[in-house]
C-alpha cells in the first residue's frame, strides 16, 4: 500500500487533533459568582444614600451631584477614568447622532443647574446628564431598554440618582 506525503500529513494532523479538542472541552467554564455589588443592590431596590457611581465608602447624600462640579477638565482632554463631561451643547450633538437620544425628563436642581434625561426610541438606550452652573454636562449615568413611555423618575431613582417623589 502507497501512501503519499499530504496523506500522512493529514493522517498526522488529525490525529493531535482529536486528543486536542476532547482536552479543550473538558475545561471547566464554570465562573465564581462574587456577592451581590453595591450597584447590584441598589438596583434591586435598595433605597439608601450613594450612587452606582460612587464607591461604597463614599458618605454622599443621595442624589448629590456635586461630585462632577469638581471635574475640571472636558471633552477630548480628559482622562478616561473621569465621567465624561462637555459642553452641553456638544453633549446633545454627540447623544443625538451616536444614538438618537433625545431629551425625556429635565429637573431643576437650582440656579443654572439641572439633570435631564435624554433616551432613544430608536437604539433604546439612555443617558441621565447633569448640567453644571458652568453650562458643562457630564454623564452620570446610562443604559439600555429605554422604551418609549418609560418612567424616567423612577429609572433615576432606580440609578440612585433621584429621589422618588
Amino acid at each position: 500500500m502507497k501512501f503519499s506525503q499530504s496523506k500522512v500529513i493529514l493522517a498526522g494532523v488529525l490525529a493531535l487533533s482529536i486528543p486536542a479538542t476532547i482536552a479543550l472541552a473538558s475545561v471547566s467554564n464554570t465562573v465564581d459568582l462574587q456577592v451581590e455589588t453595591p450597584r447590584q443592590i441598589m438596583l434591586d431596590g435598595y433605597v439608601g444614600n450613594g450612587r452606582p457611581m460612587d464607591s461604597d465608602t463614599a458618605n454622599i447624600p443621595y442624589g448629590d451631584l456635586s461630585a462632577f462640579d469638581k471635574i475640571t477638565t472636558i471633552g477630548m482632554s480628559q482622562s478616561p477614568d473621569v465621567p465624561y463631561c462637555d459642553h452641553r451643547g456638544e453633549m446633545l450633538k454627540v447623544l443625538d447622532h451616536d444614538f438618537a437620544e433625545s431629551p425625556q425628563f429635565e429637573k431643576s436642581l437650582g440656579p443654572h443647574r439641572k439633570l435631564e434625561l435624554l433616551g432613544s426610541k430608536v437604539m433604546g438606550t439612555w443617558t441621565a446628564l447633569y448640567t453644571r452652573a458652568d453650562g458643562v454636562s457630564c454623564v452620570v449615568s446610562s443604559g439600555i431598554d429605554w422604551k418609549s413611555g418609560d418612567n424616567p423618575i423612577a429609572l433615576l431613582h432606580k440609578e440612585g440618582i433621584l429621589p422618588a417623589t
